[in-house]
């Protein structure tokens, strides 16, 4: 995760001086448009994650095998659905609705349909990607992120050796990362994983039982690319492809940081599934707490000193970076934070199963962000009350989200507020003040080092005082002790 994140922000730091801030920004709003006729793409990821989980919580191996192919089988559909989509309304949209430069309309087009045909090889990586993770091969997966960031990587710098069009180029170049790391999914698959081999055999029943499930989570996957992408197109409206641009910066630190929580929540899911299936609900309960908690914790490790030292990060790393990149990372990051503790819960309803209203709701929750952010740039409010506005949203979604829980997992608020709210509350209480005082008498890189230093220290102090339970702290005494006598 340390090697991924880190390569992340060095290729955007590269590629952004390669293309260019107004191709950067290009780049990142023709994806955004793709990733809109891919909503259903997150519905079916969830039913493929769920259902394997499940067959294999039950240590059903014919079950995996009709659930593997079955996904595939909808994955190939939903490639043919992306195709439609986007070769019709989004080609109409790119070419009359967007806010692109007459000189670059031509390149535009070129990377737009490039774009398509890697989302759609992305599409059919999904079952494959699903099964690894609900397998648990975890070490796979990690050993594949490194190849493929650091892919991504040496591509940046091959721009710099031709002279074509580097936005064409790049597009191109992302096609072939994409397409080898696809090889690589299936090859792996077809050789480590028996219950998991492609297969032609389609269990109907089990295909409609599982597009019905994936129809209400089709709900979510529109909320989540809605107010992302949706959101993104509405800053290019009203402020151009220069602040695209900037959320082009911005989504890459928040792709960055948030892949530790993210993978620690992937490594999660699984388990709470498991555990719901084999109705061991007391440690389903504790599980689902536990990850939100050090969702939290392992979030205010990465972003404070970030948050803090934003503008020294971003000259250092980007040099010139784009207008309002300061203020919108610092949000961004605060958005991450609050985010994080709603993945257990969105996984332990999907582990349920019982989703309908809780995707009706929460996806209405999270589509206000588009109207409210249309009408504060509308009247006026600068381009940054767009992440105020997702912050403030996610806290209703977060709320709502616990409320369904409640109901329908029988984990009670006291008992959530109890063991996730009022620790984070103390760990954010006791620990940050230090790392924000010395950051009021420090500059440059010296402030970066005594807040990151001083961050870390005083959350590891205080997490361990108030923010573990007695458990969980002869856990880590047990687990300190046998790393010493090693």
């Amino acid at each position: 995760m340390l090697l991924i994140m880190a390569v992340t922000l060095y290729t955007s730091r590269v590629i952004l001086e390669v293309l260019g801030v107004e191709d950067f920004g290009i780049y990142n709003i023709i994806a955004g448009v793709i990733v809109l006729f891919s909503f259903l793409n997150s519905a079916m990821t969830t039913a493929t994650q769920r259902y394997l989980s499940i067959a294999i919580g039950k240590n059903d191996g014919l079950l995996v095998q009709k659930v593997f192919s079955t996904s595939l089988l909808s994955h190939l559909i939903l490639v043919g659905i992306v195709l439609v989509l986007s070769e019709s309304i989004g080609l109409w949209f790119v070419n009359t609705q967007l806010d692109i430069p007459l000189e670059r309309k031509s390149a535009t087009n070129i990377i737009y349909h490039v774009v398509i045909i890697t989302t759609c090889f992305s599409i059919i990586r999904i079952p494959f990607n699903a099964s690894i993770i609900a397998n648990e091969r975890m070490p796979f997966y990690a050993y594949i992120s490194v190849i493929e960031a650091i892919l991504k990587l040496v591509i940046v710098w091959a721009l710099k050796l031709f002279p074509y069009d580097k936005l064409i180029l790049y597009s191109i170049l992302l096609l072939f990362v994409t397409i080898v790391v696809n090889m690589v999914y299936i090859i792996y698959c077809m050789r480590n994983l028996d219950n998991q081999r492609i297969s032609l055999r389609t269990n109907w029943d089990l295909f409609k039982e599982m597009s019905s499930f994936a129809s209400w989570n089709l709900f979510g996957g529109i909320a989540d690319v809605g107010y992302k992408q949706g959101t993104n197109i509405i800053l290019n409206i009203f402020c151009g492809v220069v602040l695209n641009a900037t959320m082009g910066i911005v989504n890459q630190i928040r792709t960055a940081v948030y892949t530790f929580v993210s993978n620690l929540q992937t490594a999660a899911n699984p388990q709470i599934i498991k555990l719901y299936a084999s109705k061991d609900i007391p440690n389903f309960h504790k599980l689902i707490c536990s990850i939100s908690k050090y969702s939290v914790y392992l979030m205010l490790f990465l972003s404070v000193p970030l948050i803090l030292n934003m503008e020294f990060v971003l000259n250092l790393w980007l040099k010139n970076p784009p207008e309002y990149s300061v203020v919108f990372s610092q949000l961004i990051l605060i958005f991450c934070i609050l985010d994080s503790l709603s993945g257990p819960l969105w996984t332990a309803m999907q582990a349920m199963g019982q989703i309908r209203s809780f995707m009706m709701v929460t996806s209405f929750c999270l589509l206000l962000n588009l109207p409210f952010t249309y009408i504060a740039l509308w009247y006026g409010y600068p381009p940054e009350s767009m992440l105020i506005i997702q912050i403030l949203v996610v806290i209703l979604t977060l709320f709502v989200r616990l409320l369904f829980v409640r109901k329908y997992a029988i984990l009670k608020i006291r008992c959530y507020l109890s063991t996730v709210i009022v620790p984070i509350f103390l760990v954010i209480l006791f620990g940050l003040p230090i790392p924000i005082l010395i950051s009021q008498y420090t500059i440059g890189f010296e402030r970066f080092l005594t807040t990151l230093i001083a961050n870390c220290i005083c959350l590891l102090i205080v997490v361990y005082c108030v923010g573990i339970d007695k458990v969980e702290k002869r856990f880590v005494i047990s687990f300190v002790k046998s790393k010493l006598r090693r």
